[in-house]
């Protein structure tokens, strides 16, 4: 009886979608802040209303409107970055009338209760989230002078780069540039490449970012593949209600290199850039633009690049109850290719073979987003997007030229329905298709479809169930195609404010990239074999945690984690005719586990903020009885931040384990010479920013030391990182 009485709450709501906008009332106010006695307009904050899938922003004046609501009493909920949340319940909406609810926002220098949208496909409060998620900001971003998007990642807490591979709690380890255990989403849809696999930072421009969510742990139960090991979703900036302008100049030089066999030129070696951006509106419709060129000489010969970005974004909204967003953003590269170094005593320069190799790739992305609101209780969208990755190299020894083409096709239909006070229920279907040519993989397409559902069940005020599964069928590098259904169970309780205890179980998959299973290509001496017989990985992950708000003036969170998995798939490397084999296979079994915690701190109204992260991973390889290859065991992060009038100084240190095992075959053979040297990472970064105004234009400058220590790392076998790097960047903003 239960069953039937839910069955037909759903029933009833989607039927009333026809005639929900033909009468009701609305809610209006003003969204201010408090600043010296004067009430200054909140642009951009964002207005929900609880128990419906309703919400807008507020204009130039701070103002909103949410109209056609059904007569009712409703909870209006109002956030914005640097501000605490702040809700109005109790607001009586009537037939044909306006109902006023004006809110205050209070500066807080620790953000609390951050509305995200990547756990669940929807927006929530973060302290509603049953897993654990991380978010990057905009201003954080910019802070630290990141040219490239993962750059800005190297301080998320259970977050670490393996050259410029991201691994989230030792999920990924490291895998020659194809395949990945994390998905890259951009605004909501998957951004991953349809040949190798991987995740192309630099393809988004990070000027254009407004913040990143990072969902640590496996996420197939609404994602799918390549969700194995988490999901870092890349969300743009909303287009400005006010006409915009920034341009942005950055320069930079590397240090010279420490040691005087180490020095391989007798010139400077800089980099340096700009950037413009313009957004602007006119009634319904908003447009963005931008535009970059970045150079960098290298600090390693042969490791030049030279860089060139284009992006648009419209968005045309319809009324109260539905919008149209069209991006288009393109990537021009080239530069020299430095896979490894000749030996440790010549770590900045590559063997004599590969003096001249390089590399260029053309990227080119469309996306097209339609959002409406049925009614209060249901919503509809549609994503789509066509991703173009055109890369290839050639070598001075080996193969010569070599070129891959790829074209990804993705198309989403996703619904939300609020059926009664108990339920939110996410639901949607997915497929996508892979046209693939050039003589790196060869001619292929391939592809799959996917249907999910996920319930959120409020079983009592503190208490909320998360259940849901994913059905994928792929084609995708097996020998035979097959179906994956992943189950996900979820909970979160919050005894009292502040305090949110969660605990997860799933299961989840990743089909192995088409690079992976097909790649038959090389460097010089190092050549890859394809292997058209891999099993997709499969994987259960279990997680407890609790977050703490601690007081006004922080947050303390800590996560137990593990992960097991069958056919873990790793890169096998074996030796033949002097050269180096590499082939992507299965390992049997394997078995990833540790904990993280997190402390964000902020006193005196952001004149000071600090946070630390650590995270303990113990990567087990349970059928060769040893440590998976290539993931530190011991993470630590720690900023420090301070506004002192017009001066911003800051200071960033990260410490990284040596990691337990690398490819000792490569070192043992001389295929890299000194390929086993490796060390702990230790780096500290400084910066210092100024904010001054000429004439009526506000300025940043920011002048940074990147690894102001010159400490000596490598990230990836045979790899040094960069040394010192001095960095001064001018921003204005019109």
């Amino acid at each position: 009886m239960a069953m039937k009485r839910y069955l037909l709450s759903m029933i009833v709501a989607l039927c009333a979608a026809a005639t929900a906008f033909a009468g009701g009332g609305s809610i209006t106010g003003r969204v201010i802040a408090q600043t010296e006695g004067n009430a200054e307009p909140l642009v951009g904050a964002i207005v929900l209303v609880q128990g419906s899938v309703r919400g807008t922003t507020t204009n130039l004046k701070g103002e909103y409107k949410i109209a056609d609501l059904p007569p009712g009493k409703y909870t209006v909920t109002v956030s914005m970055v640097g501000y605490l949340r702040h809700s109005v319940a109790g607001v009586e909406v009537e037939e044909g009338r306006d109902v006023v609810a004006n809110v205050t926002l209070t500066s807080s220098p620790v953000q609390f209760d951050q509305v995200v949208v990547t756990a669940s496909k929807r927006q929530q409060s973060l302290d509603e989230v049953p897993v654990s998620l991380s978010v990057l900001d905009a201003g954080e971003i910019r802070q630290r002078n990141a040219l490239v998007l993962d750059d800005a990642l190297r301080y998320i807490p259970g977050v670490n780069m393996t050259g410029f591979q991201v691994n989230i709690r030792g999920s990924s380890g490291y895998s020659r540039g194809a395949g990945s255990r994390v998905l890259m989403l951009l605004d909501g849809i998957p951004f991953i490449t349809g040949d190798t696999g991987e995740l192309n930072f630099e393809t988004i421009p990070i000027g254009e970012v407004d913040r990143i969510e990072v969902v640590k742990g496996a996420s197939s139960a609404l994602y799918g593949s390549n969700a194995l090991g988490g999901v870092i979703n890349v969300i743009t900036k909303d287009i400005s209600e006010r006409p915009s302008t920034t341009v942005r100049l950055f320069g930079g030089m590397y240090n010279q290199p420490p040691y005087d066999q180490w020095k391989w030129s007798s010139k400077s070696r800089f980099l340096n850039g700009e950037s413009v951006s313009h957004s602007y509106r006119s009634g319904d419709l908003g447009v963005s633009l931008f535009l970059s060129r970045q150079f960098d000489d290298g600090y390693r010969q042969n490791d030049y690049r030279r860089r060139y970005n284009f992006y648009v974004k419209v968005k045309e909204d319809y009324a109260q109850h539905s919008a149209l967003t069209l991006t288009f953003g393109l990537l021009y590269q080239y530069g020299g290719q430095f896979l490894y170094w000749r030996s440790l005593d010549s770590a900045l320069v590559p063997p004599v073979a590969q003096q001249d190799d390089n590399i260029k790739s053309i990227r080119f992305f469309t996306t097209a987003q339609y959002t409406t609101v049925v009614n209060e209780a249901f919503s509809l969208t549609t994503r789509a997007m066509w991703y173009h990755n055109d890369w290839g190299f050639e070598t001075r020894s080996g193969i010569g030229r070599a070129e891959s083409i790829a074209d990804d096709f993705r198309l989403e239909v996703q619904g939300t329905l609020l059926p009664n006070d108990m339920h939110t229920l996410t639901f949607g279907v997915d497929g996508n298709a892979d046209v693939i040519g050039g003589d790196i993989i060869s001619d292929r397409v391939i592809g799959g479809f996917a249907a999910f559902c996920q319930d959120e069940i409020r079983l009592a005020k503190p208490v909320m169930l998360t259940a849901g599964a994913r059905y994928d069928f792929s084609s995708v590098g097996v020998t035979y195609p097959g179906g994956q259904l992943n189950p996900k169970i979820a909970l979160a309780y919050t005894p009292f404010a502040g305090t949110t205890l969660r605990t997860s179980l799933g299961e989840a998959f990743r089909v192995p990239a088409v690079a992976e299973a097909f790649l038959m290509a090389g460097f010089s001496n190092i050549i890859a074999r394809p292997n058209p017989d891999l099993k997709p990985e499969r994987s259960w992950s279990f997680e407890v945690g609790l977050a703490q708000r601690l007081g006004d003036f922080g947050t303390f969170d800590i996560a137990g984690f593990r992960q097991d998995f069958d056919n873990l798939i790793e890169v096998t490397p074996d030796i033949e005719d002097n050269a180096l084999n590499f082939q992507w296979r299965n390992v049997a079994k394997a078995r990833i586990q540790g904990v993280e915690t997190s402390v964000k701190l902020g006193f005196w109204d952001g004149l000071l903020d600090y946070s630390v992260g650590y995270t303990y991973v113990y990567p087990e390889d349970i059928t060769a009885h040893d440590l998976l290859k290539y993931r530190p065991r011991h993470i630590f992060y720690t900023t420090l931040s301070s506004r002192i009038g017009f001066l911003q100084p800051s200071v960033d240190f990260r410490f990284i384990s040596r990691v337990d095992r690398v490819d000792d075959i490569l070192g043992n053979f001389g295929i890299i010479a000194d390929g086993d040297a490796r060390n702990d990472i230790i780096v500290t970064d400084f910066r210092l920013g100024v904010d001054f105004t000429l004439g009526n234009v506000p300025f940043t400058a920011t002048a940074s030391v990147n690894n102001a220590l010159n400490y000596n790392y490598v990230e990836l076998i045979g790899n040094m990182s960069p040394p010192r790097t001095y960095m001064l960047v001018l921003e204005a903003r019109m």
